[in-house]
């Protein structure tokens, strides 16, 4: 007796062994997927984006810049240096206010409009310049920042 062999056959098994195997790559990603660690929490970004604020400050400030373009109200010099330090997906807007209280920045400091820090989830720094030079007060510096 004679074997007839169907060919058809052999190619949807090939078929159907390629979506099992793209189905069990999916499955594997889907799964692994809900293990990543992703920080969704406002609470977990608000927290970062103040340790970056705070880290650009004192490096800042480190490098005597800071002080510099306060007390010379260099506020373009400013507004330059934190726009290049902070990431490019990081808005910002900063007042600089002396002891007693009063706004000192005559100038916007700020990258990104102003609706942006209207939302619920701003982050904010408050830093204390001190000065270098003998006549120079201590300022106050409050930066927000806020994720695009």
């Amino acid at each position: 007796m004679r074997r007839i062999r169907n060919k058809g056959k052999s190619g949807q098994m090939r078929i159907i062994e390629a979506l099992l195997a793209s189905f069990l790559v999916l499955f594997a990603i889907a799964f692994v997927n809900l293990f990543a660690l992703t920080p969704k929490s406002q609470t977990y970004e608000a927290s970062e984006l103040e340790k970056i604020g705070f880290n650009v400050l004192h490096d800042l400030d480190e490098q005597k810049l800071l002080g510099r373009y306060i007390q010379n109200k260099e506020w373009a010099n400013l507004t330059a240096a934190l726009t290049v330090s902070l990431p490019t997906d990081v808005y910002f807007n900063v007042t600089v206010y002396d002891l007693t209280g009063k706004v000192v920045s005559t100038a916007p400091i700020s990258y990104g409009t102003p609706q942006v820090f209207t939302s619920s989830f701003v982050a904010s720094v408050t830093y204390i310049v001190p000065g270098y030079q003998a006549n120079y007060n201590p300022k106050i510096l409050v930066l927000q920042l806020v994720r695009g």
